[in-house]
């Protein structure tokens, strides 16, 4: 049994994180944010949703696994650790 991969198709303009994506089998599946899990959609309703909420379209030739899929486009903030800001000289 191997693992599912997905490829990016589409991204919402004003909210980037929100994606669509395909599996090899050409099912659709929509991530409404970061760290969200995949869910399937029929094909009729990515097209209306790629309309209607004006989803960019993603020439993208990547196969990702849904790890990736997890953590694709999510920005992490960058706060230091307190170790490094304790051994900066003054």
């Amino acid at each position: 049994m191997t693992n599912p991969t997905y490829q990016l198709i589409g991204r919402r303009g004003d909210r980037p994180q929100r994606l669509l994506f395909r599996d090899a089998e050409g099912r659709h599946f929509l991530r409404a944010d970061c760290g969200a899990r995949l869910v399937r959609i029929s094909r009729r309703d990515a097209k209306a949703i790629m309309r209607q909420y004006h989803y960019r379209t993603v020439l993208d030739s990547a196969w990702r696994s849904e790890a990736e899929v997890y953590e694709l486009g999510c920005v992490v903030p960058f706060e230091p650790a307190a170790e490094f800001l304790m051994d900066q000289p003054d």
